[in-house]
């Protein structure tokens, strides 16, 4: 997948502003605050409906201006040109549009559209609570599996089904339709995160062996409940519990992804420079192994790309940036401060700065 010309409208700074990127390295060069991160915002939230920033959407429409769009013209994998766009009203509405037509779901914006987003803040990743593994596992199955955005979304809808009947306290035979519904469509979900961490651990592993050679890793996946019983024995044997609490105590929405170097627990052994090295290898094989499988290349975003990282982990990264041959979209404060190996391959370079973009 490639952009191939980005227009923003009332976007942050950007009141107007035009791109036509590169199909390789794209640099984004500017001072702090000039909007190098918001043009990378914009690129995200075309492939997730939302931004990385935290605040309210509204704090991405321009003041006093009704709504911010995105349009962008794309090449997908089998070279057809496809236009995609994205809307929001301050009042919160969202239109979503792909060649023309009105979507009324974001997933088929996201297939067009895969992103890969990489921050100094991206480190969570690691150092977070469990939900941001489950979401990096989720983005990987959803684009890969193409079942499993219908039973994810099943599933949280029984999820807050259940949650609320528990939080009543009381049993009845509604309790046992959403039961059975729940341990069923968590089943699946679970399945399909296993099927996927099974296939996708072993290249991890053996490409880590470039990024941090000095460490043996392993990733294993828990489900959320006692391996050794289904779903629905677990929920009956947790029953007592989930009454108690007003909440499911046992299901795929408890999994987690264990991350382990020589044996211990990443966040205690790796420093901050080696964590966010394993985070880029995460997310760049993440995006090869989505290229394996389906043929497709997501677009990587890369904010400040020399954060926390010495001379000979910048070069690990870059090379394995450029080596994807994906469309890259990297943000610095200057051109010095970058490694040679990113500026001599296919680039192009811009310069923000006031809410404008200009190429160099």
């Amino acid at each position: 997948m490639y952009i191939d010309a980005l227009t923003l409208t009332n976007f942050r700074n950007f009141e107007e502003a035009k791109v036509v990127p590169g199909r390789q390295v794209n640099l984004l060069i500017g001072a702090n605050g000039s909007g190098k991160t918001s043009l990378l915002e914009s690129i995200y939230c075309l492939g997730s409906g939302r931004s990385f920033r935290p605040g309210s959407y509204r704090q991405i429409v321009q003041h006093e201006k009704e709504r911010f769009v995105i349009f962008a013209k794309v090449t997908d994998q089998k070279g057809e040109a496809h236009n995609v766009g994205f809307q929001r009203e301050s009042s919160g509405e969202v239109k979503i549009r792909l060649d023309g037509e009105v979507l009324r779901k974001f997933g088929p914006m996201a297939k067009m559209v895969p992103v890969q987003l990489m921050t100094p803040e991206t480190v969570e990743l690691i150092l977070g609570g469990p939900k941001v593994r489950r979401q990096f596992i989720d983005w990987g199955v959803f684009h890969v599996e193409h079942s499993f955005v219908d039973d994810f979304t099943k599933f949280a809808y029984l999820l807050k089904q259940r949650n609320s009947l528990l939080k009543r306290r009381q049993k009845n035979d509604e309790n046992v339709y959403w039961d059975k519904n729940f341990a069923e469509y968590g089943e699946r979900v679970a399945k399909s995160r296993h099927e996927y961490v099974e296939r996708f651990a072993p290249i991890l592993v053996e490409r880590l062996k470039h990024f941090l050679p000095q460490y043996t890793f392993k990733f294993q996946l828990k489900r959320g409940w006692d391996s050794s019983l289904s779903l629905a024995e677990a929920m009956a044997q947790h029953e007592d519990a989930d009454y108690r609490y007003g909440h499911s105590t046992v299901g795929p929405h408890k999994a987690e992804l264990r991350m382990t170097a020589n044996g211990e627990d990443v966040k205690s052994i790796l420093s901050r420079g080696q964590l966010k090295l394993l985070v880029a290898a995460l997310k760049v094989v993440q995006g090869e192994y989505l290229s394996s499988e389906t043929g497709v290349q997501c677009i990587y975003l890369v904010d400040d790309i020399t954060a926390e990282l010495d001379s000979t982990s910048q070069e690990k990264f870059c090379e394995a940036l450029v080596a994807t041959k994906a469309q890259l979209f990297v943000s610095a404060i200057n051109q010095a401060e970058l490694p040679e190996l990113i500026k001599s391959a296919d680039t192009k370079m811009f310069h923000v700065e006031h809410g404008t973009v200009k190429e160099l």
